[in-house]
């Protein structure tokens, strides 16, 4: 049930609980997702095929009405929200936004709202090898955190390069869960490993002649104003 009372320390994150420059290890993030599990009916966190680290990929899903399979939820007519985290796991700001996330949808009314026509499922670590890689030292123009993962994974594979080859046990996994799920709206969350951006958001679209005439125009006519967002 929605929960509106914890106890300022309960569903914490490390990085709530530290200085503002540490981030989650791999142990601490998926026992942090078996919590809000265990915790609340409106999660429930399901695990797909494998990694190179020879673990599965974990998917908590958020749903308001407790309904988790996705046949289903198509025919509620709701809107699935797809959020990936950590394909190179040195870019943590997702990783951690999302386990806060995930927690305020659940405990904050206000937040709550967001699985009124949408549900939210989210891949807490995609390059899991990657992250349990961790050190100090292989990102050298990023300013913090104190430790953090590593691009790519155990067989060295940049898993934001394979999407299309699927050579890797991450893609292959994720395919499935991408072609299981069916996502309206994918978002793959990044950083810009230590270069100041003075954007919040930026929107990179495909080449116009590359899309159906009716959508090339409307990029053409709409989106260029919201390239860039201040």
């Amino acid at each position: 049930m929605l929960q509106t009372n914890l106890p300022n320390n309960e569903l914490l994150t490390p990085f709530e609980k530290g200085n503002g420059n540490q981030t989650c290890t791999y142990q601490e993030c998926i026992a942090f997702y078996k919590q809000l599990d265990a915790q609340f009916e409106e999660a429930k966190l399901l695990s797909y095929g494998t990694t190179s680290a020879g673990k599965p990929i974990h998917l908590l899903v958020l749903s308001k009405d407790k309904t988790f399979e996705p046949a289903q939820i198509r025919k509620q007519n709701k809107c699935i929200y797809l959020i990936n985290n950590g394909i190179h796991p040195g870019e943590p700001d997702g990783i951690d936004a999302s386990m806060m996330l995930a927690r305020d949808v659940l405990t904050k009314k206000e937040m709550n709202a967001l699985l009124d026509h949408a549900v939210i499922i989210i891949i807490p670590v995609y390059n899991i090898s990657g992250m349990l890689n961790r050190t100090s030292y292989s990102r050298a123009n990023q300013n913090g955190p104190e430790s953090y993962g590593f691009r790519g994974t155990a067989q060295n594979y940049d898993l934001n390069r394979d999407f299309v080859k699927c050579d890797s046990y991450e893609t292959q996994t994720f395919t499935e869960i991408f072609r299981t799920w069916q996502p309206e709206i994918f978002v793959d969350t990044h950083v810009s490993n230590g270069a100041d951006y003075q954007y919040t958001m930026t929107l990179i679209p495909t080449q116009p002649d590359k899309l159906q005439p009716i959508l090339a125009s409307y990029q053409e006519k709409h989106c260029c104003l919201i390239y860039m967002l201040p």
